[in-house]
């Protein structure tokens, strides 16, 4: 039983942590720009953040707050800044 316990505690400890949204906001393309918490995969310094289109095309790219605006370098559309206005920020609990 205690081998048990502590096998359980070990795959606890060690699973990976799902990404929570920090803050979303509506695109042109009538879908939205999605900010995770998730470490970016091609920038290690940023976080994840993706878009979609109404059309279902999807995108992804990096994040971070610089003070003034949110700046994102997207993998084919590239480097943009957006106003943090338009972003609405998810609480968690």
């Amino acid at each position: 039983m205690k081998k048990l316990i502590i096998l359980i505690a070990a795959l606890l400890v060690t699973a990976p942590i799902a990404a929570d949204t920090k803050a979303y906001a509506k695109n042109k393309a009538k879908g939205k720009i999605v900010l995770t918490n998730e470490t970016c995969e091609f920038a290690g310094l940023m976080s994840r953040a993706y878009f979609y289109t109404k059309d279902h095309y999807t995108e992804e790219g990096c994040w971070m707050d610089d003070d003034l605006t949110i700046f994102v370098q997207w993998r084919r559309e590239g480097d943009k800044r957006y106003d943090k206005k338009i972003f609405t920020v998810v609480d968690r609990w």
